[in-house]
């Protein structure tokens, strides 16, 4: 019951009214109360004027006259219901006054009336409001004030005239007088919080009846008719199965509209299910499919980066949602040249992978066989043209790069033109051609740029300048090339990563429309690595560990190099400083044809490519040394030595295997 949202629904209903009801209650007994107040004062008010008024006429000056003023104000009392009546002489400067006449009501307290009387005078702090009286504020002062007697209201009037029977006349007195009215209202205070309080009472309990009211009301017409339905909701499949039974519909309110539209879901939903097997099926059967294509499609792609002692490869295929046609690919040919290509097949889906996996492998066939770019297009695109049912076609840029002379020969059939990233950005446009697979016999161009060290060859897929943004705006041209240019002579590592980043700013999280792809290759610079380490045996490992890093040797190279610089290492360390401290610096050079070690150290002067034992001459059982200097040497294709600045400088030169 308690997760009831009508048990919370009547909690927060029996909250409001109690919030209702404290904020009435204190509202009422404030407006009681100083309604109570706001009369004591005005009864207070007359009294001080009847009291002034009598003064003025009678004023009195002998024990006689302040006693037959004393018992008019004791009349006054007890015929307006009022605590005192008093009148005084207030002296300001000692902070004193003296009664002149006091009348006591019924309510005074018992020490008040053997403590004030007439000529008693009495010491204590006299109230602003009093010396306000006292200076000739005329009106009625009132005082609101807590003292040993309770809660108080006073009200002070000076008697400033006075009638002389003498004279006849109205004078001013010797001293001004102050008269005082004063009503305890503590028991009227008590009365009112008792009257209030039995209220509260009776509001709370009424309150809680009205709320037990509600809440029987809404669980049994709202509530109850809700579990009903939901538990039929819950139970919908296994009622399905067994036979399902309407519910029972009784009346127009919004509770009957439910149960209505519940018995007509359910109709509609039971004619669904018989239908969404079938539809199930359809739509594993379609998913099958488009993972058998990703499959394919990914299957034929090369891995995203590859590097070589010629060149750094980099790639990128961002499928969208839909199976795409786009591939990219790079061959490393027997002699030695590179082939790269990159297409996009004009479909999506199933038959746009096939007809892509069919593509790739006839331009590695033609690559293979040594075709020029041109060559390739020509073959590649009869033998697309010839068999083609679903009338795709593809755009496709294929291109051999040489080592050797540095140069690269390309052919275009209609795909986007590439770019040379150099000292400047320039676009492939010496060769173009028509799509494949359209119309065959079609002759394709072939031209060639140059490259040098550093140079990036960057090829791309339409779905980079054509990404498109939220509202539909195309990334473009304009924008790719500008990002190209601040890439200018860069590291091609980057370049990839640094476009897609772009790309995606772009789109800023719309849908992907297009496959993204992007193939980039970077004429390898040669590589140096130098390192400086103590002459000591131990770092041997370090030594091998530079050689180890390098990914662009092969095993064979790699194990030639370990056997030069093991040897070449262990001798320095042995003899070249004799038992002292020193140090040695080894240089790992490497170009597309070779890879160089360089060993310096400041030792003893010795050239180590003199006197090399001749092998045929080698006494095996009593020849010491010298062995291990023979076999690195043999391993070398070039070595050289020279003493210079004070050190020794020993360069071993190792083809590429």
């Amino acid at each position: 019951m308690r997760k009831s949202i009508f048990f919370k629904l009547a909690l927060l209903i029996l909250l409001i009214i109690f919030l209702l009801d404290a904020a009435v209650l204190i509202i009422s007994y404030q407006l009681t109360y100083n309604n109570q107040v706001n009369n004591t004062i005005d009864k207070l008010r007359r009294a001080a004027l009847t009291a002034v008024t009598y003064m003025e006429i009678d004023y009195p000056v002998t024990e006689e006259d302040c006693s037959t003023c004393s018992d008019y104000f004791d009349t006054m009392c007890y015929s307006l219901d009022i605590t005192y009546v008093y009148a005084v002489y207030p002296y300001v400067e000692s902070n004193q006054m003296i009664y002149i006449a006091i009348g006591f009501g019924d309510n005074a307290a018992e020490n008040a009336r053997s403590e004030r009387y007439s000529g008693v005078e009495v010491h204590q702090t006299l109230s602003n409001e009093m010396i306000e009286a006292y200076h000739g504020k005329t009106g009625g002062v009132i005082e609101h004030y807590e003292n040993q007697y309770g809660e108080t209201l006073s009200c002070y009037m000076p008697v400033t005239v006075y009638y002389n029977s003498q004279t006849k006349e109205f004078e001013s007195p010797s001293r001004t007088a102050v008269v005082g009215a004063e009503q305890n209202i503590s028991e009227i205070v008590r009365s009112i919080q008792k009257r209030f309080l039995v209220i509260s009472i009776f509001t709370i309990l009424l309150s809680m009846i009205i709320v037990a009211a509600i809440f029987l009301i809404l669980y049994f017409r709202i509530s109850r008719p809700i579990r009903r339905i939901s538990r039929k909701m819950n139970s919908f499949v296994s009622d399905r199965e067994a036979g399902f039974i309407e519910l029972p519909v009784k009346g127009s309110d919004e509770l009957a509209e439910m149960s209505r539209a519940f018995n007509s879901m359910t109709h509609e939903i039971d004619s669904y299910l018989l239908n969404i097997d079938k539809l199930n099926k359809e739509k594993h059967m379609q998913a099958a499919e488009l993972d058998i294509a990703r499959s394919i499609q990914k299957g034929l792609l090369k891995p995203a980066s590859y590097r070589s002692k010629n060149a750094v490869i980099n790639a990128c295929m961002l499928a969208a949602k839909n199976v795409g046609g786009d591939l990219y690919d790079y061959l490393m040919l027997d002699d030695g040249k590179i082939c790269l290509t990159i297409a996009d097949v004009s479909g999506k889906g199933v038959s746009a992978a096939l007809f892509m996996s069919r593509a790739i492998t006839l331009l590695h066939q033609y690559a293979i066989l040594g075709y020029s770019p041109a060559q390739t297009l020509k073959a590649y695109n009869d033998t697309l043209a010839e068999q083609n049912p679903n009338t795709l076609f593809i755009t496709t840029f294929v291109a051999v790069y040489d080592p050797a002379t540095r140069e690269l020969r390309y052919a275009n059939a209609g795909h986007n033109l590439p770019y040379i990233l150099s000292d400047t950005l320039t676009t492939l446009d010496g060769a173009q051609g028509m799509a494949a697979g359209i119309f065959s016999s079609e002759d394709y161009e072939e031209a060639s740029v140059t490259l040098k060290e550093g140079d990036v060859l960057f090829l791309y897929t339409d779905g980079v300048n054509e990404a498109e943004d939220k509202d539909g705006g195309f990334y473009g041209t304009d924008a790719l090339e500008a990002e190209l240019s601040r890439h200018l002579a860069g590291d091609a590592d980057h370049l990839v990563d640094d476009v897609l980043e772009k790309i995606r700013l772009f789109t800023d999280g719309a849908d992907q429309s297009d496959d993204i792809t992007i193939l980039t290759m970077q004429v390898a610079s040669p590589i140096h690595r130098e390192l400086t380490l103590p002459a000591e045996v131990e770092n041997l490992t370090v030594v091998t560990e530079l050689i180890q890093q390098e990914e662009t040797l092969s095993d064979d190279t790699k194990d030639a190099l370990y056997l030069i610089a093991e040897e070449m290492f262990v001798n320095i360390c042995s003899y070249a400083y004799r038992g002292k401290k020193g140090a040695v610096t080894v240089a790992l050079d490497i170009d597309p044809a070779s890879a160089a070690l360089t060993f310096t150290d400041s030792g003893e002067p010795f050239d180590p490519t003199s006197e090399v034992i001749d092998i045929e001459e080698y006494d095996h059982e009593n020849s010491i040394g010298g062995l291990g200097r023979f076999l690195s040497f043999s391993l070398a294709d070039d070595f050289s030595y020279r003493y210079e600045g004070n050190k020794n400088i020993l360069r071993i030169k190792k083809k590429m295997m």
